[in-house]
């Protein structure tokens, strides 16, 4: 039989809703309590959790620059910011199996059509889409799981996507916790003499 056209299988390139920002702010709904920009919190605080409350969750989300819904997320929806941070730490932290695992609640969910533009967009409205269109950059961020880090303060741990050439990045911010780091290892120095590696850990209360 003729061949009529390449037989390998197509590979499409569309472009989606919502960016891999949009998503990776999703997943840093949860983090350590130094995340926050001038941050000073206490030995002990424990950890944030942004999709805790509906309301916290959308001005989190908002005020990070993600362009959500009017009003609050409902409860599925909220169970689906849950399982789109689970996976994204699944594609950091685990394996290929870990993070579909945790993706499958969304992929199960999602539908997509394409909007006037050409774009690809989840059919219906409001936060159901919203949570819909994060599987296009969550399968984007899979294909780039390589660079896919988080800040080395652990007392922080923003997930971020390092873009720089070396593949080097560290810090969610050099100018928030690599600046902190930096003072405290310096700080360590002068105290210890010497520094016994990386010095971690919370900053003083004010």
């Amino acid at each position: 039989m003729s061949r009529m056209g390449p037989r390998e299988a197509v590979e499409l390139s569309v472009t989606g809703s919502l960016s891999l920002n949009d998503l990776l702010w999703v997943a840093n709904t949860g983090h350590g309590p130094a995340a926050h920009w001038h941050a000073r919190p206490r030995p002990g605080e424990p950890d944030h959790d942004h999709l805790a409350d509906a309301s916290g969750a959308r001005r989190y989300l908002a005020d990070h620059g993600v362009p959500v819904p009017a009003g609050p997320p409902p409860p599925d929806a909220l169970a689906g910011l849950r399982a789109a941070r689970a996976a994204v730490a699944a594609l950091i932290d685990g394996g290929d199996s870990t993070w579909i695992a945790a993706a499958r609640p969304l992929f199960d969910a999602a539908a997509f059509g394409l909007d006037p533009s050409g774009r690809l967009a989840a059919v219906g409205d409001g936060w159901s889409a919203f949570v819909a269109d994060l599987v296009p950059p969550l399968v984007a961020a899979a294909a780039r799981r390589d660079r896919l880090g988080r800040c080395g303060n652990p007392a922080c741990r923003l997930a971020f996507l390092d873009d720089t050439r070396n593949g080097a990045r560290r810090w969610c911010d050099p100018g928030g916790c690599g600046n902190r780091i930096r003072v405290r290892r310096a700080r360590a120095g002068r105290d210890d003499g010497a520094l016994g590696g990386p010095v971690f850990g919370t900053q003083p209360p004010r």
